[in-house]
């Protein structure tokens, strides 16, 4: 691989990167549950520094340009040839559609704006990572969606500021502003940068939204500083019909999310191991 093609690279036409039989067959070994934690651990980052990407692939018929060697949703793609969220988009799927509006906070690369957006949604992607930010608007200019998916580079938190947040390099899409997060299970190479951070109060209000059908959620353990703000501070009308909640980083919330919702009269109305589905 050219050390050109180890860079960021948002110009060149969807396509120009194909992915070749040795590099699925690398990143399947790397992504194979049978071995053992370390030894995958010690596969993925040997396969991580010869075939970083970027690759660019379709899955479940949508278009991405992957970066497997920093991110894990790419490294998902590129190792199973399909979308790593299946579950998910099942469960927010008959809620969306034409005249439907998704709000997607931590956007990633685009799995689940694109999908959304593919279905006929209008979608406002939220990413505070810019580097991630930038991918994301190349895989949404790639399916040809720019008419669907308003992209913002912004964090959401519960008031307007400026926080560090922290980045590990073979997985941007772990991004998250809980510093107790960077140490134990997901220790690693960590290091900030600081980020503006806005009350999702404020971006619905400059892009004038009226209705949110779903709202997903998906900060690394600051779910709870993004989603009762909002509910607190903005009229009924607009709360979101459906709530997806990644709820895998529960213990390091200030606040538990769960109770709040449930008095505010939403119910679960689905779960996988990483989220809830929560319908008012």
């Amino acid at each position: 691989m050219s050390e050109a093609a180890t860079l960021l690279d948002t110009r060149s036409p969807f396509g120009t990167y194909p992915v070749e039989r040795m590099v699925r067959a690398a990143w399947r070994l790397a992504d194979r549950h049978e071995l053992s934690m370390g030894l995958r651990k010690r596969v993925r980052a040997l396969v991580a520094r010869l075939f970083k990407g970027p690759y660019d692939l379709e899955a479940d018929g949508l278009k991405f340009r992957i970066y497997p060697g920093e991110n894990y949703d790419d490294r998902k793609i590129l190792s199973k040839g399909r979308l790593p969220e299946r579950e998910e988009h099942r469960l927010i799927a008959p809620h969306l559609g034409e005249g439907k509006v998704f709000v997607d906070v931590g956007a990633n690369i685009g799995s689940y704006a694109i999908f959304a957006a593919g279905l006929g949604a209008q979608v406002v992607a939220i990413e505070a990572n810019p580097q991630t930010a930038d991918k994301l608007t190349f895989n949404v200019r790639a399916n040809d969606l720019l008419d669907n998916v308003t992209v913002v580079r912004s964090a959401v938190g519960p008031r307007d500021d400026t926080l560090p947040l922290w980045q590990e390099p073979s997985n941007c899409g772990f991004s998250t502003f809980v510093k107790e997060l960077t140490t134990g299970e997901w220790a690693g190479d960590w290091s900030p940068t600081f980020v503006k951070v806005r009350p999702l109060t404020a971006l619905t209000d400059e892009l004038g939204l009226r209705k949110i059908d779903v709202l997903k959620v998906d900060v690394e353990g600051f779910e709870d500083r993004v989603v009762l703000p909002f509910l607190r501070h903005v009229d009924r009308d607009l709360w979101p019909r459906v709530i997806l909640l990644e709820t895998n980083c529960r213990p390091y919330w200030s606040e538990d999310c769960l109770n709040e919702l449930a008095n505010r009269g939403y119910q679960v109305t689905g779960r996988t191991n990483d989220n809830m589905v929560f319908e008012l």
